[in-house]
C-alpha cells in the first residue's frame, strides 16, 4: 500500500487543531469577545530582523484571519491571497519534514499550555526555525514566532499572533532547525523549554544502502517497485526494511517515515 506522508500528517494536523479548539467551542460571548478584541495594539509590538510577515489566527476556525507585511516577497502570495484561508494553507508553504517538526512542537506546546496556570499563559510564546516554501518552488530559512493574544474566561486560546521573519542571511547560524517555548512572566528569569529535534534522536547508524531503501518507502514505492529501482532482490529490500524498523523501533512503515523524519534522517 502506497504511504501518502502529506495526507497522514494533515490528518495528525487536523486530530491536533481539533483537540486545541475543542474547548473554545463552549466558551461564552466567543463572537464578542471577539468584537470587542483590537489588534491594533497587539501588532504595534512586533520584532523583525528582515522581510517579515505577521498573521492572527483564529483557533476556533482554524483560519487566518488578519494578514500583513511582505507576504509577496516571502512567499510570493499576496496578503490577500493568505487571509481567510484555514490552516491548511501551511501544506502549501512548509516542506514535509518541516510540517513534522511543527506538528512535534504542537503537540508538545498544547500539552505545556494546559498545564500552565491560566494567569499565566499569556506570557507564553513559541519560536522556531524552519525552511519555507515560495509560490514558485524556491524555499528561504525563517524564524517564526507564536503568542497566544485572545483568551476566553476558561483561559483557552481564542487568538495567536504569529510573525515569521527571513534569516536566510543568518542561515550559517541557524542551521539547525530549533523549536522552543518561552514563559517571559520575569523579565529577569524568563524561562525556556528547548524542543530541539536532535538529528541522532535515536542514536543510531543507518547505512546508505539502508538510507536509500528509507528515502524510496518514504516516496510511497512498493517493495518489488524499490528492488527494481535499486537493481537488488526483494528479499534484500525486506532485509533493509526489517533492520530499518529494528533500528528506529517502529511497527510499520508509516510510523518509521515519520521517526526518521522526526530525526532528521531522510
Amino acid at each position: 500500500m502506497k504511504i501518502n506522508i502529506y495526507k497522514k500528517f494533515r490528518e495528525a494536523y487536523q486530530r491536533f487543531y481539533t483537540e486545541s479548539s475543542a474547548s473554545i467551542a463552549g466558551a461564552k460571548n466567543l463572537n464578542q469577545l471577539k468584537a470587542n478584541f483590537n489588534d491594533e495594539e497587539i501588532l504595534k509590538s512586533y520584532e523583525a530582523i528582515g522581510p517579515f510577515v505577521y498573521f492572527i489566527s483564529d483557533y476556533s476556525t482554524h483560519k487566518f484571519i488578519k494578514v500583513g507585511g511582505s507576504s509577496e516577497i516571502l512567499f510570493g502570495y499576496k496578503n490577500s491571497e493568505i487571509e481567510g484561508k484555514g490552516f491548511a494553507f501551511t501544506f502549501k508553504i512548509t516542506p514535509i519534514k518541516d510540517l513534522v517538526r511543527l506538528l512535534f512542537g504542537a503537540n508538545l506546546f498544547w500539552k505545556y499550555f494546559k498545564e500552565t496556570k491560566i494567569e499565566d499563559r499569556s506570557f507564553l510564546r513559541v519560536n522556531y526555525t524552519l525552511t519555507y516554501k515560495r509560490k514558485d518552488g524556491s524555499t528561504f530559512e525563517a524564524f517564526k514566532r507564536n503568542r497566544p493574544i485572545l483568551f476566553d474566561e476558561k483561559g483557552n486560546a481564542i487568538y495567536y499572533r504569529g510573525i515569521i521573519t527571513d534569516i536566510s542571511e543568518f542561515k550559517t547560524k541557524f542551521s539547525a532547525h530549533e523549536h522552543y517555548i518561552l514563559n517571559v512572566k520575569d523579565p529577569q528569569n524568563i524561562i525556556k523549554h528547548q524542543i530541539k529535534i536532535k538529528e541522532n534522536e535515536f542514536n543510531t547508524t543507518v547505512s546508505q544502502a539502508e538510507l536509500k531503501v528509507l528515502n524510496l518507502i518514504a516516496e510511497g514505492l512498493r517493495t518489488k517497485e524499490i528492488a527494481d529501482k535499486l537493481f537488488l532482490s526483494e528479499h534484500t529490500i525486506n532485509i533493509h526494511r526489517k533492520n530499518l524498523l529494528v533500528k528506529l523501533e517502529s511497527n510499520s512503515s508509516s510510523q518509521l517515515i515519520k521517526k526518521a523524519l522526526m530525526a532528521g534522517i531522510i
